[in-house]
């Protein structure tokens, strides 16, 4: 059954502009495989927008907001061998999705120019479908 669905929107300008003025931002936002990871592209800055994004998305899903310890690193938005996008939790994030039952994040990512976005479902598992 869903739970919640998430959507957020960015201009990637905002976060390069955010990366270039505070070599923080990215430490304080990104885990070190995202980094790796975006630092590897020739686009880097569509793909920290993209995860930025995600995250966002992930916290309108679970309709908590960045509070009571949740952290941005505690959201980690990597890519499968086949490149679909799938997000890792732990810490606080982690907590409030087992609490609420949540078994399955779905994430879809994609991005202009200008823009990236992404999109969250969150699921639990319904015991009688089987």
């Amino acid at each position: 059954m869903i739970r919640g669905i998430g959507t957020d929107i960015i201009e990637i300008g905002f976060i390069q502009k955010a990366m270039e003025q505070s070599k923080r931002f990215a430490q304080r936002v990104f885990t070190e495989n995202e980094i790796s990871y975006c630092e590897n592209k020739p686009n880097k800055y569509q793909h920290y927008a993209a995860r930025f994004a995600a995250k966002e998305a992930l916290m309108k899903a679970l309709k908590t907001g960045w509070n009571n310890g949740i952290q941005w690193k505690q959201i980690e938005v990597m890519n499968q061998p086949g490149g679909a996008p799938v997000i890792f939790t732990a810490g606080k994030v982690k907590e409030r999705l087992d609490e609420a039952g949540i078994t399955t994040i779905e994430v879809s990512l994609s991005h202009s120019e200008q823009y990236a976005i992404a999109m969250v479902c969150i699921q639990e598992t319904d015991s009688n479908i089987k």
